[in-house]
């Protein structure tokens, strides 16, 4: 099975049909307290598809959310984050009740499809439980 990770970056890597192919980083921090919610943020207007992944250091990433087009899937995790949701018409990431386990870089993969180039921009942001 390919991962979507792997999948975003190749799409990224080379340029499809002639299309020009951008690709922007954006960082940032997030501090909250086990117990909290959070909205993570992955571009506006939402991508035409995205890719939500989760690091923890020392471990492998894991997908937690995306979207291919056919409306956003969250999927079962082995650890517990909170209680993940995609809110309607967004791309970003809503995190209840975060839990201690989810301590570490969250990192949506947006694609944009826009006329003669592919736009891929990584929104990447740590969450630092307090």
């Amino acid at each position: 099975m390919i991962s979507p990770f792997f999948l975003i970056l190749t799409l990224a890597a080379s340029p499809l049909q002639g299309l020009d192919t951008e690709v922007e980083y954006i960082h940032s921090n997030l501090t909250a307290a086990v117990g909290d919610s959070v909205t993570l943020y992955c571009g506006s207007p939402p991508p035409h598809t995205f890719i939500w992944d989760f690091t923890k250091p020392g471990s492998e990433n894991v997908a937690v959310a995306y979207d291919y087009g056919h409306g956003p899937i969250v999927p079962t995790l082995s650890s517990d984050l909170g209680k993940r949701s995609v809110p309607d018409n967004t791309s970003s990431l809503q995190i209840e009740d975060v839990q201690a386990d989810a301590e570490g870089t969250f990192t949506c993969q947006a694609l944009y499809d826009e006329e003669q180039e592919l736009r891929v921009t990584f929104y990447s942001t740590k969450l630092v439980l307090e």
